[in-house]
């Protein structure tokens, strides 16, 4: 048995995995494998991996057959297009000595060659607020966590598959939902900032903000079922978003509604200009503060279609398990 397992999904070899692949090989801790979990066949082949071809898969259920394919102790989750620091598994081997903890997530830091939307992006996302800016600054200090995404996560494997693992119904929920399940086993899950992986962010605003209303979604979606969702932070842009449409409407027949409406867009705006004035860049300044108001409205109008829909995200889930099969396995 080696000590990490690094399970990695995609649906075809990019050159994203490609960037990557010399990061690990220079890792200072010795002691892992690669299980590169694609949809298509590659003949590419790198040291320490072992490819598996599954066919269409959703990113749940994938990541579920690399780790029950995986002979490491501790299974660490990456995204395709993300890369990690050197040591990146030697300070999550210190952090999992603590047999206290489950789980332990970094964050994931924009990469030197970003280009100029995907450093705004980054910078929108970093200063989104204190409890998520986290995961795209390192900043603060190590800390519990109850949520955390998979892009830059280490789980325990017996404990990961003792809870069940990733619920493949749910595609673009399925780290919070793995999350609240790990935290069952009674253990802790930390944030450590030193746990650095760097992540390309989306290419164009389109992007930016399809991803945005997904994760808008599933968490109006994750509200209804998960009461740990039910945080005031993640309610702050769907209420000023109704507020903003609901309150346009009313403030046209009260003028105590009108002089509130537009004071409240006020403040707003200052906020605002308080995000650009801390991007500390002025050519960064203006763009952020654009694509943060569309943001707000794209996470919130997610937000509430994911609170009113029924089963809308599941519906849209490819849930690929029944009757999926490993095609290919080679190393």
């Amino acid at each position: 048995m080696v000590k990490f397992s690094v399970v990695m999904i995609a649906r075809r070899m990019n050159d994203y995995i490609l960037e990557a692949m010399p990061y690990f090989s220079e890792q200072t801790f010795k002691d892992f494998e690669i299980i590169l979990v694609l949809e298509e066949n590659t003949s590419k082949k790198f040291p320490k991996t072992r490819i598996i071809v599954t066919g269409k898969a959703s990113p749940a259920e994938a990541r579920n057959i690399g780790v029950r394919n995986a002979k490491g102790e501790i299974i660490a989750f990456i995204d395709d297009d993300a890369y990690p620091e050197t040591n990146w598994l030697e300070i999550a081997a210190k952090d999992l000595k603590d047999e206290n903890l489950v789980a332990v997530g970094g964050p994931r830091l924009v990469p030197k060659n970003a280009t100029f939307f995907q450093r705004v992006s980054n910078k929108v996302y970093e200063l989104s607020s204190g409890k998520t800016g986290i995961r795209y600054s390192g900043s603060g200090k190590r800390k519990e966590i109850d949520d955390w995404p998979t892009c830059n996560f280490f789980a325990r494997k017996a404990d990961f598959l003792k809870v069940g693992g990733f619920d493949s119904q749910y595609w673009g929920g399925e780290d919070t939902q793995v999350c609240y399940s790990l935290l069952k086993t009674g253990k802790k899950m930390i944030y450590n900032p030193q746990l650095i992986i760097y992540h390309h962010p989306r290419k164009t605003l389109k992007q930016h903000l399809k991803q945005t209303f997904f994760w808008g979604m599933w968490r109006g979606f994750f509200m209804r079922i998960f009461k740990q969702s039910r945080q005031l932070t993640f309610f702050i842009p769907p209420i000023f978003i109704l507020g903003v449409l609901l309150g346009g409407i009313l403030s046209l027949f009260s003028s105590i509604i009108s002089l509130i409406y537009f004071s409240v867009l006020a403040i707003y705006l200052i906020y605002i200009l308080f995000i650009g004035l801390r991007t500390m860049n002025f050519v960064l300044f203006i763009p952020v503060m654009i694509v943060t108001i569309l943001t707000h409205f794209s996470y919130g109008i997610g937000f509430w279609k994911g609170i009113l829909s029924k089963n809308e995200p599941i519906k849209r889930t490819l849930n690929p398990s029944e009757g999926l099969k490993i095609l290919k396995s080679n190393s």
